[in-house]
């Protein structure tokens, strides 16, 4: 018998692209940009600075993409959380629109990133089937999906019964939507060589330079980090999940969520084939669901979610469980890596690019890091240049949550909440 394999608490795509400190010049105390940050976000305003020849300067409490940008599930979605129907309510017609076709262009940029910059971070079009786990939920995406496509034009393949097997060999789904322009990349390679272009082009990298404050004098700011200070023109504040209290404005307005994933040992790219006929990306419509893919070698598979807290039990037991609630013939199958880290949700639910007091802050994405990170960053950058093709996000109104100071003590209430709406949802027809 093949005895046991031990899981290793660190994530499966470092063991191809662990985040490592790059060689560090001397300190540089005067830039044009600091950027706070270094994930994805970072590193792109970063580079879109570079190449205007501006001076930047990236300062960090840890490695380049050590925190979800080197974590996340690697799909491309560039979605948003509200229906095209409640960002309709709010704002409109025409801004709803330009908010759900700026994902599509910022999906889009970053495949032509990828691409121009001859990136290799095993990016696969492989698409990405929403699977719907009830009558009800299937209803309600063609209904969305419709009413998506009469206004925007935007189509989204709705996948029957009888043809959800040619995507997905399981029993939990009833039918789904399939996206064919969502893709996969490997998440740490990314960030790995934007981390390196960053370098290439003279960006100066600082890790373990923690942020402590910032004050403005004479249309001057000046940065205090644990290693010294930085005059700077401008001032980008990149860190989203992992705002702290040095960050106040930013950090009230932010809820960190546990986001954690497994990777499953190697069962063999026929295996995974059989269970993802097309080797497509996975998602659920729920409000409370799981995310899943094959790993880049097709020989794994790769499932997420939310979590609260951890707390005493097998901590790998509720992703294993869902694992085997979508796929139940992986009883048995053992996990290699269990990790995690953290994404953020702002009150509406929207990713946010705004400038407070001159500090441009992005920040929000949703679980939907992947594609808007990046692209945030870049535009955050932008407004530094004075390009007028502002992110139709720009200065939506970003407000603080009552009773919060960065402490989400309510966050086991609102899943509850969420679990509810998923139990009717799928609840049998009255």
């Amino acid at each position: 018998m093949k005895p046991k394999q031990e899981i290793t608490y660190e994530p499966y795509w470092w063991l191809h692209a662990k985040p490592f400190p790059i060689q560090e010049r001397d300190w540089q105390s005067n830039a044009d940009v600091v950027v706070v940050g270094s994930g994805y976000t970072g590193l792109s305003a970063a580079l879109t600075l570079l190449y205007a020849n501006l001076k930047v300067v990236i300062i960090d409490s840890e490695m380049p993409g050590y925190g979800a940008s080197s974590r996340n599930g690697g799909i491309t979605s560039g979605k948003i959380k509200p229906s095209f129907k409640v960002l309709k309510k709010r704002f409109g017609l025409d801004l709803a629109k330009r908010l759900i076709e700026e994902g599509t262009t910022a999906r889009n940029d970053l495949y032509n990133f990828i691409k121009n910059e001859n990136i290799e971070c095993d990016f696969e079009n492989n698409g990405m089937l929403v699977g719907a786990t009830s009558q009800k939920a299937f209803d309600k995406q063609k209904r969305e999906a419709e009413e998506l496509f009469e206004s925007v034009g935007s189509k989204t393949d709705i996948v029957e019964k009888k043809d959800i097997q040619s995507f997905i060999n399981s029993p939990k789904y009833i039918g789904g939507n399939f996206d064919k322009d969502i893709g996969s990349i490997h998440p740490a390679k990314l960030v790995s060589s934007m981390t390196k272009l960053v370098s290439e082009k003279n960006g100066f990298v600082y890790s373990k330079a923690k942020f402590l404050g910032a004050e403005k004098q004479n249309n001057l700011f000046k940065v205090s980090t644990e290693r010294g200070t930085i005059i700077a023109k401008h001032l980008i504040m990149a860190t989203n999940a992992y705002t702290d209290k040095n960050i106040p404005w930013l950090r009230k307005r932010l809820v960190p969520v546990i986001s954690e994933m497994i990777a499953t040992d190697s069962i063999g790219e026929n295996r995974v084939k059989s269970l993802m006929p097309k080797l497509s990306t996975f998602g659920e419509a729920l409000n409370v669901f799981y995310y899943f893919r094959p790993s880049p070698d097709r020989t794994r598979i790769l499932i997420g979610g939310r979590r609260v807290r951890f707390g005493n039990e097998n901590r790998s037991y509720k992703l294993n469980n869902g694992l085997l609630g979508i796929f139940p013939d992986l009883k048995g199958t053992s996990i290699s890596n269990h990790w995690h880290g953290y994404v953020t949700f702002p009150l509406d639910q929207l990713p946010k690019l705004v400038m407070h007091d001159g500090i441009i802050h992005a920040a929000g994405y949703c679980g939907s890091g992947t594609v808007w990170a990046r692209w945030m960053g870049k535009k955050a950058a932008e407004i530094i240049l004075n390009l007028e093709s502002k992110s139709a996000f720009y200065n939506i109104p970003f407000k603080k949550i009552p009773f919060y100071n960065g402490h989400p003590w309510f966050l086991p209430v609102a899943i509850e909440y969420y679990k509810l709406q998923d139990w009717w949802v799928n609840s049998k027809e009255g």
